[in-house]
């Protein structure tokens, strides 16, 4: 008979007919050439590469059951299996242990059988090596592509548990006499191991090894699981430890699970009393490795937890205070305060405060920023009523990330400045996340003021305090509400430059506030003011004040209105008359004049010294305008500003913002002198300082520019994001008082 041969166009070797004609040899050859094509050797791969590798695309059908209660019965089968192995293999008589953090089980679980009894088919009777146990790992994961990935390790060592668990009963009770034990027992190949003559010492370490292989691996496993129960409860992005394990369970569980395969393999070696099996050196290292990778990762999340735990008790605790004391206590003196609180001048704190009104006062350790407070204490202690003088108490709370000497050095000299409690070494780890987070505290200075209840009354009253000063008083929201709404905001903020203006603001004088950076203007609009104010204007009464007369005045004079600006954008929504006021006062701060007109303490109207000298010069062209009555020369005076201001053309309007903390992080040292250079935000717009410009058009229909740090930021685009509160400085649409 003639023998026909094939050769396979894949393979070097000689096929039959026959051969080619049988399907199941065919098949069979297909498997081993695409198998040769397909091995890899896990130990040479990066874990990219692994993770390449295993990322099969899930369907949107997620597979969802009870791991806890798995994995608790995993653990109550391997536990006492492995101990029953080494009792026969060592002689041993271990009792049975519950394996720490042991899972409770619950009563209506049922086991995915189908899955298991697959997955145990899948890993059963295969050949020994690194590149099978590969392949059927990828095997193992496309079956479970649809489990989350600590269900795919404690469902493929539940497999295992199956048939090692059964494995492990028999051959501790093989030598009983229930006929039903011994004959199940010859069926999983316990003879082979326990009725030679002697047991190979080689083949008693192979079983020892695998052992403690299994209980390596279920370790392992036990802390992805954990891992698991973390990342449900937490958000990983608040745990930074949990993050980093998250990121890398894929190959944890990979691990694992080709562990798991070759511990079977190895099972069925010894069962078939085969020499030829799995070297477990490799996997046992690689598994101790990740063992310790994953316990640290653990700690550091439990100490991360930890520290979240504390903050929210303390945000659930401050919710609802007892008294002031008790939230001092919980705030300053927390447990988990990374070194001893100390408090000036003694300890008695908590028993000093009872009973009174309490100004938080949080800062880091710059020197001007903390001085500028500490110098308008004492008229504010001097102007409180006396029957409240002894109802307040300040603490000073600086917040410093790490104390060194020079820190040290820096905070007594301050100390020394001050009359109120002082708290050094604040490292209350949830206190200070709580002042940051809760109170908004960056580096700029705030004041957070609590009542005797421990309920705040101000959130921040640092900036009113800085604004008002006396006035500020009782430092509570609603009367921060009161004082921003006030009419009479610019006179109260001139009270301090002068004794006269309290005086003339009494009296319901016109007054002219007057400076800018032309000195030359300044003695000009100081001289014809002066003519006018004595001229016979109906009605009014005039007083005159240079701002700039003083050389440090005109400097406070433009600090003020910067503050004021920031704790009015603090407090609105919407650009209201009273900001819109404190905007173009801004942009006169770089003019060579500016002029501010106010009855009494009420601003009337704030202008261009320029055109402002202008009109009071043509005051004869208007002087018949006034009538008896004072509003008549204020809006009289108004009208012809605007009038000559529409003359001359409008100039560009720039406004310069100082710095708010937080928007602009970054620094600049000047190039010349290398100090740090003063930064701040630029707002400009001259498309209004054309000669019969239409207002109204402009700002309906083109839009104002907005130039920050150089680039320009079109208002009237909704996609340019900017921050809400310069949003709002741009966005003017009323120019009618320009």
């Amino acid at each position: 008979m003639e023998m026909k041969m094939a050769v396979d166009p894949h393979s070097s070797s000689v096929m039959t007919a026959d051969e080619i004609s049988d399907p199941r040899t065919h098949t069979d050859q297909q498997f081993d050439v695409a198998s040769l094509a397909s091995n890899k050797k896990p130990f040479e791969m990066t874990d990219d590469e692994i993770k390449k590798e295993i990322s099969v695309p899930r369907t949107h059908t997620d597979q969802k059951f009870d791991v806890a209660s798995l994995f608790a019965i995993v653990t109550n089968i391997l536990n006492p299996a492995t101990i029953a192995a080494d009792n026969v293999f060592r002689g041993t008589k271990q009792p049975h242990m519950e394996i720490k953090g042991e899972r409770a089980i619950a009563t209506s679980f049922i086991p995915p059988l189908c899955t298991l009894k697959e997955l145990s088919y899948e890993m059963a009777c295969k050949d020994p090596g690194v590149e099978t146990a590969y392949k059927t790992t990828k095997s193992i994961l496309e079956k479970l592509k649809d489990y989350s990935w600590h269900a795919k390790a404690v469902l493929t060592l539940a497999a295992f548990a199956l048939d090692y668990g059964d494995f492990c009963k028999h051959l501790d009770q093989f030598h009983s006499s229930d006929q039903l034990t011994k004959s199940l027992g010859i069926l999983k190949g316990i003879p082979t191991l326990l009725t030679q003559p002697s047991i190979d010492h080689k083949q008693e370490g192979a079983i020892v090894e695998l052992n403690k292989l299994i209980k390596d691996t279920l370790n392992v496993i036990d802390c992805i699981v954990t891992l698991e129960e973390r990342s449900v409860k937490y958000n990983p992005n608040d745990l930074p430890a949990l993050s980093i394990a998250t990121n890398n369970i894929s190959i944890y569980v990979f691990w694992a699970i080709i562990t798991v395969v070759v511990c079977t393999t190895r099972m069925c070696c010894l069962i078939k009393d085969e020499s030829k099996t799995h070297e477990l050196s490799q996997f046992s290292e690689k598994i101790n490795d990740i063992h310790g990778k994953l316990k640290l990762q653990i700690q550091l999340c439990n100490e991360e937890i930890e520290k979240i735990e504390a903050y929210w008790k303390l945000i659930r605790f401050l919710k609802e205070p007892l008294d002031i004391a008790e939230v001092l206590k919980a705030l300053i003196f927390a447990s988990d305060n990374r070194q001893r609180v100390k408090v000036f001048p003694n300890e008695l704190i908590l028993e000093a405060v009872k009973t009174k009104n309490v100004l938080l006062f949080f800062t880091d350790l710059d020197v001007d920023k903390i001085s500028e407070y500490v110098s308008i204490r004492t008229p504010i202690y001097e102007n409180i009523p006396s029957k409240y003088k002894d109802k307040y108490e300040v603490v000073w709370i600086p917040i410093v990330d790490q104390w060194t000497n020079d820190m040290q050095k820096k905070f007594e000299s301050l100390r020394s400045q001050m009359s109120w409690f002082v708290v050094q070494n604040f490292s209350s780890i949830s206190g200070i996340k709580y002042v940051r987070e809760q109170w908004h505290f960056k580096n700029e200075p705030i004041i957070v003021v609590l009542n005797p209840q421990g309920t705040v009354e101000h959130h921040n009253a640092a900036p009113m305090i800085k604004i008002w000063g006396p006035r500020a008083f009782p430092f509570t929201h609603w009367k921060d509400e009161e004082l921003h709404k006030s009419e009479d905001w610019f006179g109260s903020l001139m009270l301090e430059f002068s004794p006269d203006i309290p005086t003339w603001i009494d009296e319901g004088k016109h007054i002219f506030f007057y400076g800018g950076k032309d000195s030359t203007w300044v003695k000009e609009f100081s001289k014809e003011a002066t003519g006018f104010a004595n001229d016979a204007v109906k009605g009014a009464r005039i007083s005159l004040f240079n701002v700039g007369k003083d050389s440090g005045s005109l400097g406070h004079f433009w600090k003020l209105i910067d503050n004021f600006f920031l704790y009015k954008s603090q407090m609105v929504t919407e650009l209201d008359p009273m900001t819109k006021e404190i905007q173009k006062l801004l942009s006169y701060k770089n003019e060579k004049g500016w002029v501010v007109l106010c009855k009494g303490a009420r601003l009337v109207f704030s202008g261009y010294g320029t055109t402002v000298l202008t009109v009071l010069k043509n005051f004869d062209e208007w002087r018949q305008c006034l009538n008896d009555s004072v509003s008549d020369f204020e809006v009289c005076l108004e009208e012809h500003y605007n009038e000559q201001l529409f003359k001359d053309g409008f100039p560009c309007r720039v406004i310069d913002i100082p710095k708010s903390d937080g928007l602009i992080p970054d620094y600049r040292k000047c190039p010349d002198c290398s100090k740090i250079m003063e930064t701040s935000f630029r707002f400009k717009c001259c498309d209004h300082n054309q000669h019969g410009f239409n207002l109204k058009f402009c700002h309906n229909h083109h839009g104002t520019k907005a130039q920050l740090k150089g680039s320009y930021i079109d208002h009237m685009n909704p996609q340019v994001p900017m921050e809400p509160v310069y949003r709002q400085l741009i966005a003017t649409t009323d120019k009618s008082a320009i």
